[in-house]
């Protein structure tokens, strides 16, 4: 098992991937560290205190994280998750909340865990990056970080040129894409592949919690946007590929992001780099699959 943490703006997409990642025994999850993005940081900590009620998962903390970026101000996009960043009400609960900000625990989980943390994140980078940036010496007990982010060789989501969790703290995702710390990067390349389509009905079917609870999520969406025939899984893709990274395939490079002006948000890849592992290609039926096997709970 890899110990994660999950660094998460909850939004719908997020909330999928958690589903998949709690049912995932691959992966111990230690805890959930949220932040501003899809919605506001005290609706996406209520949502992750909901699925986590939800699924009845009341032995993982929640770590409240950063409401600002490190400059500028956060775009939210509740226009495309829904008022609250979900489609759903879920259940009001505190008892999972932590006292401990999101970046110190990330800092003193890394540094007290008898192996290397894994970082799965999932929303903008602020968090991750008050971590290095105040405990430097963090970057040697970070084993890997999955970033879900970026639109390398293919336009934005937000503007032509940025994928919106890179779009909205461009100085965090430099901070972390120069740490030193290995990371892979799931962006727009190809999480966009990957969907369950309005007219399919496996993602429908299923009769467990997970399943019911993320068919539930997924309908509510498709009935706030009778304009889609499909809802893109970029989270749910990204813990597939800390579950199982050969399901997509790779391209080494160094990644900067323009901080500010126009193509404010845009990742650059220089390919002469190692520094970060960029998937540019998936299974997409296999990672689909994955997907939708890992949202089946055991009730």
């Amino acid at each position: 098992m890899t110990r994660v943490i999950i660094d998460t703006d909850p939004g719908t997409d997020d909330a999928i991937a958690l589903i998949a990642a709690l049912n995932s025994p691959e992966l111990d999850i230690a805890g959930l560290t949220t932040v501003t993005g899809n919605t506001s940081l005290q609706d996406a900590t209520r949502n992750a205190l909901g699925l986590l009620t939800s699924l009845r998962n009341f032995d993982i903390r929640v770590h409240i994280g950063a409401d600002t970026p490190l400059t500028g101000e956060f775009a939210l996009a509740e226009h495309y998750h829904g008022p609250g960043g979900m489609t759903i009400e879920l259940p009001e609960s505190v008892e999972m909340l932590s006292a401990v900000p999101a970046d110190r625990y990330i800092s003193s989980a890394a540094a007290t865990f008898d192996e290397a943390i894994t970082i799965i994140a999932l929303g903008p980078l602020t968090n991750v990056a008050v971590a290095i940036q105040r405990r430097p010496e963090v970057k040697d007990r970070i084993k890997e970080i999955f970033v879900m982010g970026g639109a390398v060789e293919v336009g934005g989501n937000v503007t032509q040129y940025a994928e919106f969790n890179i779009y909205d703290d461009p100085r965090a995702a430099n901070v972390v894409f120069d740490s030193g710390i290995p990371i892979t990067l799931v962006g727009l390349d190809v999480c966009e592949r990957v969907a369950f389509g309005l007219a399919e009905t496996d993602w429908r079917s299923g009769t467990s919690t997970g399943e019911r609870l993320a068919a539930r999520i997924i309908e509510g969406w498709f009935e706030i946007h009778p304009e889609y025939d499909r809802y893109v899984l970029c989270d749910p893709l990204t813990v597939a590929a800390a579950i199982a990274p050969d399901l997509l395939t790779y391209r080494h490079a160094g990644i900067t992001v323009v901080e500010e002006g126009e193509q404010k948000g845009r990742t650059r890849a220089d390919y002469k780099g190692t520094e970060v592992k960029v998937a540019v290609d998936v299974e997409v039926e296999s990672a689909r699959q994955l997907i939708l096997d890992r949202l089946r709970t055991a009730d």
